[in-house]
């Protein structure tokens, strides 16, 4: 945990936020936030996913550093998503469309 602990510190510090800062935009305290920069206190995934978004750091790394996740359980995902990061929103949604579309065949 303590590696995660210091990613997020360092993430929060490259972003130029403060604790202060942090809690207003995300709703999580400055002293939890603080404990959780700590390795005090072990953050949610519900927390993890906003800091991630604001850090605009991958959810995933955070979850297996929290070990909410390891890499047996998104393994099968990976051959997937290879390559997802270079398109662009209206490709990924052309994607998602093809995704649902197979998925309420297989329904029907």
């Amino acid at each position: 945990m303590i590696e995660l602990s210091n990613r997020l510190k360092e993430s929060r510090k490259k972003s130029g936020l403060s604790l202060k800062r942090v809690y207003e935009i995300t709703g999580i305290t400055d002293s939890r936030l603080s404990k959780i920069e700590r390795g005090q206190i072990d953050c949610t995934p519900a927390d993890l996913k906003k800091l991630a978004h604001l850090y605009n750091i991958h959810l995933i790394s955070l979850y297996v550093l929290a070990d909410y996740l390891n890499e047996e359980d998104i393994r099968e995902y990976q051959y997937v998503f290879q390559g997802v990061s270079s398109l662009d929103n209206e490709e990924m949604q052309h994607v998602q469309a093809q995704i649902d579309f197979l998925n309420k065949k297989k329904e029907g």
